[in-house]
């Protein structure tokens, strides 16, 4: 009996003995799931940026002009311009001289003026055409005065043809000296608004037209403005 007891003591040790060396119930793993594939970043195209609008060329009014009176005078004013800083010099035909300074936008020239005897005024004159600036002034006895003139000194071309050019200045009693593209000289005056030809033959009254574009004679003939002496 004893032998019996000690074989199945034995058996039954051997059994607990295999299973802790299995360890006991087998778990199988669960396989870790792949993770998704990163997908880089697209990065949408900028829309192309609009083209910078070229900066507007701003007027030029720098250069000699000739008043054609009303009721400020008949003089000769030469405007020095610094972007949209004016100032400039007036010689008026009776004698008397001054000064002038504005802003100059949009076609307008704010601006104050005096002379040499104390007068003075404030207004402004607008560009219109390529030779032609007028407005109002006024002081503390000119309530309402009218300032005209006209960029005549330049160059004008005779029926148009840049071929036929003729080079014009005048002075600040209105004496005008013409040179032909053939090297012809000639004379005349400014007359108020008329412009008075000598071609040694003959004296021709021309009317300015068009705000001074254009210079139309009694013979038919006519001078187109070609641009400033200075562009040439």
């Amino acid at each position: 009996m004893k032998t019996i007891s000690c074989l199945l003591l034995l058996v039954s040790l051997t059994i607990f003995s295999f299973a802790q060396s299995g360890g006991g119930r087998v778990t199988t793993p669960k396989p870790k799931e792949p993770k998704p594939p990163i997908t880089p970043k697209t990065t949408e195209p900028k829309p192309p940026s609009a083209p910078k609008r070229p900066a507007a060329t701003l007027d030029r009014i720098d250069g000699k002009w000739w008043t054609t009176g009303n009721d400020f005078g008949a003089s000769e004013i030469i405007f020095l311009q610094n972007g949209s800083d004016i100032t400039g010099t007036i010689r008026w035909a009776d004698g008397r001289t001054g000064t002038i300074s504005g802003k100059f936008a949009n076609k307008r020239l704010q601006h104050t003026w005096s002379d040499n005897n104390g007068n003075g005024g404030s207004g402004w004159l607008e560009l219109s055409w390529a030779n032609f600036l007028g407005g109002p002034w006024h002081n503390q006895r000119v309530k309402d005065g009218s300032w005209t003139m006209n960029r005549i000194e330049g160059q004008w071309c005779l029926e148009g043809n840049r071929n036929r050019s003729r080079r014009v200045t005048h002075d600040n009693q209105g004496r005008l000296s013409i040179i032909t593209e053939d090297g012809t000289r000639m004379g005349g005056e400014m007359q108020g608004p008329y412009f008075v030809l000598d071609n040694g033959e003959e004296t021709l009254k021309g009317d300015m037209f068009y705000k001074g574009n254009k210079i139309t004679f009694p013979n038919g003939a006519f001078w187109t403005w070609c641009g400033r002496l200075s562009d040439q």
